[in-house]
């Protein structure tokens, strides 16, 4: 199916575009933007619509399945590719009103990020996997100091050294792969996988978390994220946690249940590991979230507890598992991307993310404080809200197997986020007494921060229209023979 490649192509066809037709057609800048994002967003309905109904194997220039770049979409990768572009897609028409300087730079790196995110998500072999996590690493950095203030150049040279680092852990996985197996392809590394020896594979093994979870930021290797999100823009904030870390653990989760598989990580204990350094993780992030004076830092904490929960579900290895750590991953996605633009907001009238400052905004900024009081309850996991089904879904797994100490900690871990939004909130809806000069909600702001908010709501009001998918997700990993079979055209 050629609209597959489509996926990758044409962000980066729009982003060179813009360079040039800046020169002659500035002022249709903006509705370019918008009509590409939208045939994206309608492209990426249609091949995920295509994937669920029957999974979709693409190989670049007819080459063999074995030696050839494969893109592969099954109902998991379908899952991933709807919420990032989703995301990506609002988050675009925010940053038209929000990016005021450099703003063809600001979208070919946006649209670099994107691609890199999607060739990730559906590349089916580990050459192309690295490829792809560079583009997004390099553009991430490029974007933590697009600002091009002193602070941002230091977060982002920070982000650059950790995420070098993680760079040789993968690549070195991922060397130590070919050179063990003698093939890149995912599908038939896996097969080829069982003749390693035992000691070989732990070393493979501890290669690919090291890497991978630096990325998307566990204890205690997380100390990038939060000066990266103080010191960039709200709208690559909402990237960052929606995409950026999001891909690198999709690449740890797809690695694992393909290539290593259920069996193997259950028999060296992997899997009392993954759940216990997730715990640890949600409760320092909580922990530190609590002290934070700056409301990106604290929303930055929040993303890295909410890692934690997300990497116990999938350390389960059950069906049960699976389901409920996607669930949580778009509960976090939508609700994380409306905070990020709904303090955009904030930020764009009083150039400030301080927790002191926002006082009184509730009365003058009445829709984007309602829209984050709203997703900050959600988030935190209250009920009726769908993040309390996730969670409660996570707790569950983890009393079915027994680790009452996890599941105990994740009640703790929410009520303290409780507090700290709470804390926020209660600021934002107290009065000042500052006189203020007149402030604004465009609708180009407002709009997509409040799209992602009903997003959330018809999550929690119709949990029907995630069910049905979200029950497909287990097939291609679990059993991971259907993702061989798939991948190798059997």
């Amino acid at each position: 199916m050629d609209r597959v490649i489509y996926l990758i192509i044409l962000p980066l066809l729009t982003a060179f575009s813009l360079a040039l037709l800046k020169l002659y057609f500035r002022r249709y800048l903006n509705l370019i933007i918008i009509i590409s994002s939208t045939v994206h967003l309608i492209l990426a309905c249609l091949v995920v619509n295509q994937a669920i109904k029957k999974p979709i194997v693409y190989s670049v220039g007819a080459w063999n399945s074995l030696v050839g770049i494969n893109l592969v979409i099954d109902p998991f990768a379908a899952f991933f590719l709807l919420a990032i572009i989703t995301l990506s897609y609002f988050v675009t028409l925010y940053s038209i009103k929000y990016i005021t300087k450099n703003k063809v730079k600001y979208n070919l790196l946006t649209s670099l990020l994107l691609s890199g995110a999607i060739g990730m998500i559906i590349t089916g072999d580990l050459f192309n996997l690295y490829v792809f996590f560079e583009i997004i690493s390099i553009t991430s950095y490029a974007l933590t100091a697009f600002t091009k203030e002193k602070e941002s150049f230091e977060a982002s040279f920070k982000y650059l050294v950790l995420g070098s680092v993680a760079g040789v852990f993968i690549l070195l996985a991922i060397i130590l792969t070919y050179r063990s197996t003698g093939t890149l392809n995912l599908a038939q590394a896996a097969i080829e996988f069982k003749e390693v020896a035992p000691k070989l594979k732990l070393i493979i093994l501890c290669f690919y978390i090291i890497g991978f979870a630096s990325k998307f930021a566990l204890v205690p290797l997380h100390s990038w994220l939060v000066d990266a999100y103080t010191k960039a823009t709200v709208t690559f904030n909402a990237l960052s946690s929606g995409i950026v870390i999001k891909s690198s653990l999709y690449a740890l989760i797809r690695i694992l249940y393909i290539l290593f598989g259920v069996e193997f990580i259950v028999g060296i204990g992997l899997k009392e590991i993954l759940i216990y350094w997730g715990t640890i993780t949600f409760m320092v992030a909580h922990l530190l979230a609590y002290q934070q004076k700056s409301l990106k830092r604290l929303l930055g904490y929040s993303s890295i507890a909410n890692m934690g929960y997300i990497i116990i579900a999938f350390a389960l290895g059950s069906e049960g598992g699976i389901i409920a750590g996607s669930y949580h991953l778009i509960n976090h996605i939508i609700i994380k991307g409306a905070l990020f633009l709904a303090i955009g907001i904030f930020i764009y009238n009083i150039r400030s993310d301080k927790i002191t400052d926002l006082k009184g905004l509730g009365f003058d900024l009445p829709y984007s404080s309602f829209i984050f009081t709203l997703a900050s309850l959600a988030i935190v996991g209250l009920p009726p809200f769908n993040a309390f089904i996730s969670k409660w879904l996570i707790i569950e797994g983890l009393l079915e197997t027994k680790y009452l100490i996890p599941a105990f900690l994740i009640l703790i871990g929410s009520l303290l986020s409780l507090t700290y939004y709470l804390k926020v909130i209660k600021k934002i809806y107290s009065k000042s007494n500052i006189e203020r000069t007149l402030f604004k909600e465009p609708l180009i702001l407002k709009l997509p921060t409040l799209i992602l908010g009903i997003f959330s709501l018809l999550l929690t009001l119709l949990p029907n229209l995630a069910s049905s998918f979200l029950e497909k997700l287990p097939q291609f990993l679990i059993y991971r023979s259907n993702y061989i079979n798939l991948l190798l055209r059997r």
